[in-house]
């Protein structure tokens, strides 16, 4: 800022070579120094050469504007002080320009630029690459000079494959190195500085503590509105070579834009600059920035630039976070080529990352480096003496090689007060995120009062002097636990953290009361710690939050480290056999769920009660263990926490609920997670998984049918499509897994659709999809984080008396808790029973029952071989009517939405039939079934049947029951394939009543007798 800053123009006297050994030369100057400027190992300031032999420059008399700054103007609070540039001064520099233009070529070197560019007047800049397209390839700026500019340094305008090199800048209004219109690309912009960068026209984006900032937009004393967060570099298209630069002062050091479309005459190509991806962002430098707005950054890739849409012709800049016009989503793919709408969807096996590496900053009040949005791969990012070391908002953040030294120990070269000033290493976000950091070193970062559980130093983190102390509630790592409508999902991974005298590692960020009342997001705040070394225990850990109204959640064991800082829980994986993390979402009634950030479960307020319970299962947790009764549930029915025990145990308020979907599942399968939920005696079940936007084929289902099967090891055990009612608890049990989103069955293991185990590395079976592996997730440096799918859920329909509540059960079984352990063996984790809590002679849960199925899926045995079994699809297909017709019944099913009649049958064989080739195997059994209502007719005979076509030609097998129209009928019996040679074709059909009968049939099975 003008107002306040320690730059200096000093004159050289004389240059001496050699004065000492190892030292090239001293420089001497007319006038001594005003300030100390610092050169340590972590950073140093810039000496930059501004005289040159040529010279051009904006007349004496008539350049200079005349319309200063008051200096009386005041604005938002940033550490302790509030001034703030007088707002529309200094709009009338009026100094020379430069542009090549028409064809022409540009090789400038060695010159310098002394009052050039025009405030506000478009093209009028010191130097102006203008719409040269590929034709100015060989062309250069570079070694220049250009210092009291009124608008810009220089502009790439249209243009290509420039080199803008070893060129000084200094005292600049404006944007100083500038791509114009976001199409400018393969340009080289190199070794170059920008140092003290003013806002045009004094109209700067001062914001508070928020994410957002009011929209600025243009006008005449701001034709480019992002002029409000000038910045030493402007890259709306990060497809360039951008080396070695230096930026000092600004709003920020770098700004990287979000441009939608193109600007300028470029503004109707369906291009999007904001997707692009980086060439080369390496060895940059920014400092002594960030300071008007707690977000700022010194690398920042934020702000919206784009028309209006009252105007077209209007630009508006939005500085702050824009999650509609300012989204960025680079790809592998061109979507403006590929799919003619830059917006479209990037897949998993399609995204990109912008990739910066070897960049520094340093004196920084805010993060080094924000991101709002775009996957970024930070590799080898230093910062020093900053408010925070990198903020970012976006699903698939990597960092690799990170060093965050919140204080170095120099003075704090900032207006205002260092103690206002946080020294935070890392904040992870509340939803929607997936990080992962590697081999990081916090240095200095964390407050010391009242913070010293792993570190006793006395010069540990930072104190709150005024030379170079921080705040208070400084830490090393925070997490946002304020919210009850937006919680965290499995996001965050780290391994290979180094604490290098830090005070306070851990802190739950509740802006709104400091967790007095918890939050679902601080109750489900939960990292993997790849090695330990973030939590400290040195080996694979767990961490979850240590807030006391989670219950025993997360205090899962007696071996648990409880953190004090956060508070955090820590418990150790090499504990247990198969010890993992879960998140899914629980939906069952939308009246409730509605609710959420409306009328309840607020983004910040406490309103948000809960309307029952989920724990772990076994004694251990029972309320004389766990008086909470475990975590709360509430509208928000979002769920994460430790997975690979017994189970978790689920239990409503209101009772058992009718209809419950479950979704946005996030698990990996070597870790099982079991949910039980109480239900009354004489309770049936239908329980199906549904995909999104699915389209059944052969090879690719759309729905699973869960079959019931003996206990609830064999639960565990299964492929994720069985469950087990328990007459002894009342209580049915469901493995969940995550599967894909747009199949419920592939042929990965059968030549047609089968429902199984799918795990983070299990590759993508849709050949026509661009997706590489079948669930979606984030991977970096060897460590995978699932990410939920939209769209698909299981679904758990429980029929029961509806009791005065709607949508729950009539009756609630007095709970019987579950007997975990064996005789001899007593409960000492969620997922252990041991001969005694210190025993290590201890139980084994994880080994499969006898009659369980393979490791590896054998489908079939446990799978229901029919497709659309059901017509939970919603179409017809596979099946078909061998005569007749068939049709899609919504107002008649047995379970589900959904079932089929059969109707304009002149023979008793009409009926719906479905091809089995390729899923029934010769000369198997099968138990065959389905169920039945007759419609306009009051008894007759249903034949469930197959016919078999081998060397001999076709033959029948069927089994029969009598159906009526008062009820619905099940018929059931076991067939065998019985086959001579070859099989070539098997058909299932349900056929038999009389002519003209109509009837429905519905929920289909064949399933292999083992």
């Amino acid at each position: 800022s003008r107002n306040w800053h320690q730059n200096e123009v000093l004159t050289i006297d004389f240059i001496v070579d050699g004065p000492v050994p190892g030292v090239g030369s001293a420089v001497h100057v007319t006038t001594p120094v005003a300030y100390a400027h610092i050169a340590n190992t972590g950073y140093q300031g810039e000496v930059g050469l501004l005289s040159r032999n040529i010279k051009v420059q904006g007349a004496a008399d008539d350049s200079n504007p005349i319309d200063p700054d008051t200096g009386s103007c005041t604005g938002n609070w940033h550490q302790g002080t509030n001034f703030l540039p007088c707002p529309n001064t200094y709009t009338t520099g009026f100094g020379g320009h430069i542009m090549v233009h028409s064809g022409g070529k540009g090789y400038v070197e060695g010159v310098e630029l002394y009052r050039m560019g025009q405030t506000n007047i478009l093209g009028r800049y010191p130097f102006h690459f203008h719409v040269l397209q590929n034709d100015c390839s060989d062309c250069y700026f570079k070694g220049n000079s250009i210092h009291q500019s009124y608008y810009r340094c220089i502009s790439i305008h249209g243009t290509h494959n420039t080199t803008v090199s070893e060129n000084v800048a200094y005292d600049v209004s404006g944007y100083c190195y500038y791509l114009e219109d976001g199409i400018e690309e393969d340009n080289t912009i190199s070794f170059n500085l920008a140092a003290h960068i003013h806002p045009v026209s004094n109209i700067i984006a001062d914001a508070g503590g928020g994410q957002t900032i009011t929209p600025f937009s243009q006008s005449v004393d701001l034709i480019l509105p992002a002029d409000v967060t000038a910045s030493g570099f402007y890259l709306t298209n990060l497809a360039n070579f951008i080396i070695g630069n230096a930026a000092s002062g600004g709003w920020a050091g770098y700004a990287l834009p979000i441009l939608h479309t193109p600007l300028g005459p470029h503004k109707d190509l369906n291009f999007r600059p904001g997707n692009r991806l980086t060439k080369v962002f390496d060895g940059n430098t920014a400092h002594s920035t960030g300071w008007w707005w707690t977000h700022a950054g010194a690398i920042y890739s934020g702000g919206s630039l784009y028309f209006t849409d009252t105007d077209p012709t209007l630009l508006e800049y939005n500085a702050g976070r824009d999650q509609s016009k300012g989204s960025r989503s680079p790809c592998l793919v061109d979507k403006c080529v590929t799919a003619n709408n830059c917006g479209s969807y990037c897949y998993e096996g399609e995204r990109a990352w912008f990739k910066l590496t070897n960049n520094k900053v340093f004196l920084t009040a805010s993060p080094g480096l924000n991101s709002w949005s775009g996957r970024m791969e930070i590799i080898h990012f230093e910062t020093h003496d900053v408010s925070l070391g990198l903020e970012a908002l976006e699903s698939g953040f990597a960092i690799h090689d990170l060093l965050v030294e919140c204080r170095s120990g120099e003075e704090w070269v900032m207006p205002g007060n260092p103690y206002d000033t946080s020294a935070d290493g890392f904040f992870w976000y509340d939803t929607g995120q997936e990080h992962i950091i590697t081999s990081a070193t916090f240095r200095n970062c964390g407050a010391r009062a009242n913070y010293d559980f792993y570190d006793s130093s006395p010069t540990r983190g930072c104190d709150t002097n005024s030379v170079n102390g921080c705040h208070s509630g400084s830490t090393v790592f925070g997490l946002l636990t304020h919210s009850d409508q937006f919680t965290p999902e499995l996001m965050q991974a780290t391994e290979g953290i180094t604490y290098e005298n830090c005070g306070r590692r851990f802190k739950l960020q509740d802006f709104v009361d400091q967790n007095a009342i918890s939050t679902v997001s601080g109750r489900n705040q939960n990292w993997v710690d790849i090695d330990g070394t973030a939590s400290g225990l040195n080996e694979p850990t767990l961490i979850g939050s240590g807030l006391s109204d989670a219950g025993h959640w997360w205090r899962v064991e007696d071996d648990v480290v409880e953190d004090p800082d956060g508070p955090l829980t820590f418990i150790r994986v090499n504990n247990g056999a198969e010890r993992g993390l879960g998140h899914i979402r629980l939906w069952w009634k939308d009246q409730i769920h509605n609710t959420v950030g409306q009328s309840a479960c607020f983004n910040g307020l406490k309103n948000c009660p809960a309307i029952g319970r989920i724990r772990h299962i076994g004694s251990l947790f029972d309320l004389s263990n766990d008086p909470t009764g475990g975590l709360p549930i509430t509208a928000n029915a979002e769920v994460a926490g430790l997975v690979g025990g017994f189970g978790w145990v689920l239990q409503l308020d209101d009772g058992p609920p009718k209809n419950l979907k479950i979704d946005q599942v996030e698990v990996d399968s070597s870790t099982p997670l079991v949910l039980a939920i109480p239900y009354p005696a004489g309770t049936s079940f239908f329980i199906t998984a549904h995909a999104a936007y699915c389209s059944p084929t052969t090879t690719h289902s759309c729905t699973e049918h869960f079959s019931a099967t003996e206990s609830v090891a064999h639960v565990r055990h299964s492929q994720g499509n069985k469950y087990f009612y328990d007459p002894t608890t009342q209580m049915l049990f469901i493995r969940i897994i995550q599967f894909p989103q747009t199949y419920a069955g592939d042929n990965v293991y059968s030549p047609t659709a089968m429902w199984h185990l799918w795990d983070l590395d299990t590759l993508n079976t849709k050949s026509w999809d661009p997706r590489t592996h079948a669930l979606d997730r984030f991977s970096f440096n060897n460590i995978t984080l699932p990410t939920f799918a939209y769209g698909n859920y299981l679904q758990i329909t429980a029929d029961c008396v509806e009791g005065s509540i709607s949508g729950y059960c009539a009756t609630t079984p007095s709970y019987v808790e579950p007997q975990v352990c064996p005789s001899g063996y007593v409960q000492v984790s969620y997922d252990k029973c041991c001969v005694s809590p210190s025993s290590t002679d201890c139980y084994d849960p994880t080994a499969p029952p006898t009659t369980s199925p393979t490791e590896s899926p054998t489908f079939g045995q446990f799978s229901n071989l029919v497709l659309n079994p059901g017509f939970e699809d919603g179409i017809l297909s596979p099946w078909y009517a061998n005569s007749g017709t068939i049709q899609i019944e919504t107002t008649e099913k047995k379970s589900g939405t959904q079932s089929i009649l059969c109707k304009d049958r002149t023979a008793t064989w009409m009926a719906p039939q479905q091809s089995m080739i390729g899923r029934l195997e010769p000369n198997a059994t099968y138990r065959i079934s389905c169920w039945a209502k007759l419609k306009n007719v009051a008894s007759d005979t249903l034949n469930v049947s197959l016919r078999i076509e081998d060397d001999n030609g076709p033959h029948y097998k069927g089994v029969s029951a009598t159906i009526n129209n008062n009820s619905w009928t099940y018929v059931e019996g076991d067939l065998t394939v019985d086959v001579t040679g070859t099989l070539t074709a098997v058909y299932l059909y349900a056929q038999g009543p009389a002519i003209g009968a109509e009837y429905w049939v519905d929920d289909f099975s064949a399933v292999l007798v083992p």
